[in-house]
């Protein structure tokens, strides 16, 4: 526990998770901070990973302008030796590739250190300028693709690397667009005995008849000890911009870097990306010259949030009463945006919160969408009353029930679970919506705490629902109090 004295005050800081994943973007500078790799650490960080970064390249460019670059290869092999030699990097983002020498370099790391290694195969900014020398684009496709293990290209990098020309998909038949995909992951190999390794091609924006456009994945992946291509399609709405758009490719990569890096599958990880960045396409910060770049900060309305589960964090780390309450299953904070309907709308601590030296201790940061019991209770208890943004789950105990009726003057409502029927037993979500509905139509609204005694393999708990940080705070403290005959 970190603390100071300041005021009669104590700050506590949240542990740090040595466990958090970490990944190496090795991309060129870019001084806008929109593409390149300002905006690989930028995304690494909001897809919760911890960013290292190898300089390719020095930019001279705006949003709407490329004036040039600066090959930084003769520096490069010094710059992955000092990470690659100290810290245990496995994934890593490939963007810029500015010539020969640094594409050797690369090439001889990835070998040496065996990393999973995604590619965005850019050779041209969005302005349509050269970033790299000429013709190293054939060199990359000899020599580094066979040791790839996603490549993220746009329409027109595809149609260079597969020798073909993507049609616009009518009547949503993929079949044209799933043959260069697939002569794009047939690069991706060194030879047919290398063929039952996972790999992935992901072909963005690929245009349709209508007013839609759709990324292309083509998966190759283990079924049963077999390998099987499986192809998914996400169809997005056009939309068209005056200017330029920039960096848009450098945030998808990295987004796919990321979430492999946090253990998911390739499929998940192709999921998630594809949600994380059109939720961000939604909000673009635009710039004086008509350029545009996705916004990558929190929003106020998050960053609230986040604050008030803070508050409530530090409020219990700071005394060994509240790790009484930590129920086996380890407790959680959950707070939402004001009108969540949606998991991802929901904050939590990543990794709940245990025990450590006696005190309540994190194990992770605060993050979005990394909660599923506490935030479905939230989602839950706003379809009856939506001031509800705040939910925590308290270890149970028969006498605490007790004294915190007779002490506190907070609502409690008990549950029995084998009331519920059978359909709603088999779906966790279910049962969520029925324990809050159940509490609702017997005492006209959501009490302060709804408990039960648990049922086979459910432990007993006691859930703590609040507005906001404030009230949780005060409710805390009035069970503490109640529980230590205060």
């Amino acid at each position: 526990m970190i603390e100071s004295k300041k005021e009669n005050r104590f700050i506590f800081i949240l542990p740090i998770n040595i466990m958090k994943p970490i990944c190496l973007t090795i991309a060129g500078s870019d001084p806008t901070s929109g593409a390149g790799i300002q905006a690989d650490i930028r995304t690494f960080d909001r897809c919760g990973v911890h960013p290292f970064s190898v300089i390719t390249a020095i930019t001279y460019q705006t949003v709407t302008e490329f004036l040039g670059y600066k090959s930084l290869s003769d520096e490069l092999n010094q710059q992955l030796d000092a990470i690659l030699k100290t810290y245990p990097v496995k994934y890593v983002k490939i963007g810029m590739i500015p010539d020969v020498k640094a594409l050797d370099i690369i090439i001889e790391k990835i070998k040496k250190y065996d990393l999973k290694a995604v590619l965005d195969p850019i050779f041209m900014a969005s302005v349509g300028e050269r970033l790299s020398s000429e013709g190293l684009e054939l060199e990359i496709e000899r020599t580094l693709f066979p040791y790839v293990k996603i490549i993220t290209p746009n329409i027109s990098e595809a149609n260079f690397y597969s020798n073909r020309v993507i049609p616009k998909i009518t009547n949503k038949k993929f079949d044209e667009v799933e043959e260069v995909a697939e002569i794009l992951l047939n690069k991706l190999y060194i030879n047919e005995n290398s063929k039952n390794m996972e790999k992935a091609v992901i072909i963005k924006s690929v245009e349709t008849d209508l007013d839609e456009i759709y990324d292309i994945a083509l998966i190759n992946k283990k079924v049963h000890d077999k390998m099987e291509s499986e192809l998914l399609s996400f169809k997005k709405k056009k939309v068209l911009f005056e200017g330029n758009i920039h960096g848009t490719g450098c945030v998808f990569s990295s987004a796919i870097t990321a979430f492999l890096a946090n253990g998911f599958s390739i499929k998940e990880t192709i999921v998630k990306a594809e949600e994380f960045f059109d939720k961000k396409f939604q909000s673009f910060i635009e710039l004086p010259d008509r350029g545009k770049i996705i916004d990558l900060t929190i929003s106020d309305e998050e960053l609230k949030v986040i604050e008030q589960i803070k508050k409530i964090y530090n409020f219990i780390s700071q005394s060994k009463e509240f790790s009484k309450l930590i129920p086996e299953v380890r407790m959680n904070i959950s707070g939402s945006l004001p009108n969540a309907t949606k998991i991802k709308e929901i904050a939590s601590i990543e990794g709940r919160i245990t025990i450590i030296n006696g005190y309540p201790k994190a194990s992770g940061e605060i993050k979005f969408g990394v909660s599923d019991h506490t935030a479905r209770l939230i989602l839950s208890a706003k379809k009856f009353d939506n001031s509800i943004n705040f939910v925590m789950n308290l270890k149970y105990n028969p006498n605490w029930i007790i004294l915190i009726k007779e002490n506190t003057g907070l609502e409690l409502k008990e549950i029995i679970r084998e009331d519920q029927p059978e359909f709603i037993k088999e779906k966790e979500f279910s049962t969520m919506q029925w324990l809050i509905k159940e509490s609702v139509e017997k005492i006209g609204k959501i009490p302060d705490i709804i408990w039960d005694i648990g049922s086979q393999g459910k432990e007993p708990m006691m859930r703590l629902f609040g507005k906001n940080s404030k009230e949780m705070i005060e409710k805390l403290e009035k069970i503490r109090r109640a529980i230590n005959n205060e």
